[in-house]
């Protein structure tokens, strides 16, 4: 297992956001067990956590992998947001990536998918509105979009190659 956290402190709210990542041969008691121990150690009552995570796990079927996961981090009151298929490969479509948070701090959010491209998972976008989290910075938004496509794809590369020529 692989996990990664980044911890935001705004005027209103804490958060700390976990990725996670578990691989398809790794042991799931192990996983629960080092899932566990990780949340353990960042948890605090005034902290908001969210769990963004590949999991290995469909949560589009029931299974009782699902069920012994949702059931630890029911116990800190995160719960599964995704409900649409991230992952396709040939005819098949899963839910493997996930988002958890505390719905109860949380009462409005927004979750998409997002092509990519560049894998056979999808990205999933989360959208938090959280009361006055703006109210003292500025009103404006920056929105940064990178389009990806498999000509924009070689067209990197080729350039990349012939910088790195020029620089020979």
């Amino acid at each position: 297992m692989e996990a990664c956290a980044l911890k935001l402190d705004f005027l209103t709210i804490n958060v700390c956001i976990i990725t996670v990542y578990r691989s398809p041969n790794g042991n799931f008691q192990y996983f629960i067990i080092g899932l566990d121990n990780i949340i353990l150690k960042i948890y605090k009552p005034d902290v908001q956590l969210i769990i963004c995570c590949d999991i290995k796990i469909n949560y589009l079927i029931e299974s009782e992998e699902k069920q012994e996961l949702n059931n630890a981090l029911n116990s800190y009151n995160l719960v599964s947001i995704i409900s649409f298929p991230t992952r396709f490969k040939n005819s098949s479509r899963s839910a493997i990536d996930n988002i958890f948070l505390d719905t109860t701090q949380f009462g409005r959010y927004k979750t998409c998918s997002m092509v990519n491209g560049l894998s056979d998972h999808d990205a999933q976008a989360l959208e938090l509105y959280v009361a006055n989290l703006n109210s003292k910075r500025n009103k404006h938004k920056t929105v940064i979009i990178r389009k990806i496509y498999f000509n924009s794809i070689n067209e990197f590369k080729d350039k990349l190659s012939s910088e790195l020529w020029q620089n020979v």
